[in-house]
């Protein structure tokens, strides 16, 4: 209303207007995340199909197209590939088909028709359950991921944002409320802090103020309304612009990590399966397929292999099995179905509830490793670009803004300093600027705008 006051009515008008857009960018954030979600899943379930197949056709070596009992139970002990994938194929019964005591049980459920051997149908079957059961585990790993994700990147913003405010106040000495460019030079000249800041903010232009050949082109480009300052609001426009471009980095960054740690998890788990079911062979001595009380008083007193899986199992009750006065409790609450042992399904489901709760710490891991790897990326990264613009000013003798031939081959021959750099820069054409013989052909790539 022009009144000279922002009242109640047009703060209200300007939070509407503010809380649109942002429901706007996490609809279009989610609307990306779910064709991530989709691309993820529909990759996961190629390749798992794949490796049932392959699966399937190890086990069958006479390529009759089904499965004798002879020609599994030779798989499940010899066949390393056949071994992994049941590990991990989501399906208890194909997985149970590792564990002696209970591969007929699980045979005989699979083989629907009753005629002896597992057709392909009956395979497809039992893979499909187990690929429901992978991918219903992938979509709570994404969802969970999702969340981190959002949360990380909501503290990330209001870092960042709060960072870039206080440069501005920072550089902005005279507290107009506009910089201008003798307070810029001025800054990008002496103050640590804002020389860091705008090193790593994802904005070209604020980088290229600390480029004094770069500062004129890059202060043009951020004076939207060309009154020779920039003022707040052109700073921010500068650094929400920023802010995307470093959020896309993390996402993508994010996206390579997921499918490492899904690769670990995935080992991680078909390793501590295959140690509780050496674990449960270890103690069952008269292969029963139950453990009594005896054999597991036995074990937990005498068996490295036993004692050692059960500290680190993630499930109490197996843990409590390794102290005396808790033994007998921690029995009681394992057998289920009270007959006074512990078959292999009352074993398998307190090994899960362990799997699980080693799953949840191994992902608190995985999420410390990525905050501390991205923290010293971060740190890396101020520190090279940092030694990157002081070789520059090395070379640039006549502090020009620009390198000559003549100012590089004097600095590439003499220069300790500007050559260790080179040598390490990860630059090929950079590098070449050490080589006699390649110098020319790297300043002509190097050149861009062909001015010499």
């Amino acid at each position: 209303d022009r009144d000279g006051h922002i009242d109640a009515c047009e703060w209200e008008e300007a939070i509407e207007s503010a809380l649109a857009n942002k429901l706007e960018q996490r609809a279009a954030k989610r609307e990306q995340q779910a064709k991530a979600a989709a691309k993820e899943i529909e990759e996961f379930t190629g390749e798992f199909l794949s490796a049932a197949r392959r699966c399937f056709e190890l086990i069958d070596k006479d390529g009759g197209g089904t499965l004798s009992t002879e020609e599994i139970v030779k798989a499940v002990r010899e066949d390393k590939d056949v071994i992994k994938f049941l590990k991990t194929c989501g399906e208890e019964n194909l997985q149970f088909l590792l564990v002696p005591a209970r591969l007929k049980k699980s045979l005989d459920y699979l083989d629907t028709d009753g005629s002896g051997e597992l057709d392909i149908d009956e395979w497809e079957e039992a893979i499909h359950r187990g690929l429901a059961k992978r991918i219903e585990d992938l979509k709570a790993e994404q969802e969970r991921r999702a969340r981190a994700e959002a949360a990380a990147d909501e503290a990330f913003s209001a870092e960042f944002l709060s960072m870039a405010r206080m440069v501005f106040d920072m550089i902005d000495v005279d507290n107009s409320g506009t910089l201008v460019k003798q307070e810029i030079i001025q800054a990008v000249s002496s103050d640590q802090k804002v020389i860091d800041f705008l090193v790593n903010c994802g904005n070209p232009n604020l980088q290229y103020l600390l480029v004094p050949a770069r500062l004129e082109l890059a202060l043009n480009q951020l004076d939207t309304d060309s009154d020779g300052e920039i003022d707040a609001c052109e700073w921010e426009q500068a650094i929400e612009a920023a802010l995307k471009a470093k959020l896309e980095q993390r996402r993508a960054q994010r996206e390579k990590a997921a499918a490492a740690d899904r690769k670990e998890i995935e080992e991680f788990t078909a390793e501590f399966l295959n140690a509780a079911r050496e674990c449960f062979q270890l103690i069952d001595k008269d292969d029963s397929g139950t453990l009594t009380k005896d054999e597991i008083v036995k074990a937990v007193t005498s068996d490295k292999i036993v004692i050692q899986f059960l500290r680190s199992c993630g499930e109490a009750n197996l843990q409590f099995l390794l102290q005396p006065a808790r033994l007998s409790k921690a029995l009681d609450a394992l057998d289920t179905n009270k007959d006074g042992e512990m078959d292999i399904e009352e074993w398998e489901e307190a090994i899960y509830r362990g799997l699980a709760k080693r799953v949840e710490q191994l992902q608190a891991e995985q999420e410390r490793r990525a905050r501390a790897a991205a923290a010293a990326d971060e740190e890396f990264s101020e520190e090279f670009l940092s030694a990157a613009r002081k070789v520059f000013e090395m070379i640039d003798d006549d502090g020009s803004g620009t390198l000559e031939k003549a100012e590089i081959v004097r600095a590439v021959r003499a220069d300790k300093e500007v050559q260790s750099f080179l040598q390490n820069c990860g630059n090929q054409n950079l590098m070449y600027l050490l080589v006699p013989a390649r110098l020319e052909s790297a300043l002509a790539v190097l050149d861009t705008d062909r001015d010499g």
